[in-house]
């Protein structure tokens, strides 16, 4: 049963890594286009490197990239003059 609830666990962090990922590229939608490659690719690059985490199964690392990764969008949301 724990394995069954690991499993479940995982799951729930992959689809927040996901929900995560697209909401950086919704808000870099909103930068301009001289530096939009740039943070495009950072963003990429950052979520590739975190990628081990989760190949590695651990639950905590992920949770844990994923509040660093809510603070980074919310300082670029702020950046870019949106709130969140």
């Amino acid at each position: 049963m724990a394995a069954g609830s690991s499993e479940l666990s995982l799951f729930i962090l992959r689809s927040q890594v996901l929900s995560l990922y697209r909401s950086f590229f919704r808000t870099c939608r909103q930068i301009p286009e001289p530096n939009k490659g740039e943070v495009l690719a950072e963003v990429r690059r950052e979520f590739r490197a975190g990628g081990g985490a989760a190949a590695r199964r651990d639950a905590y690392a992920v949770k844990y990239a994923l509040s660093e990764g809510r603070a980074k969008l919310k300082t670029l949301s702020e950046m870019i003059g949106l709130r969140r």
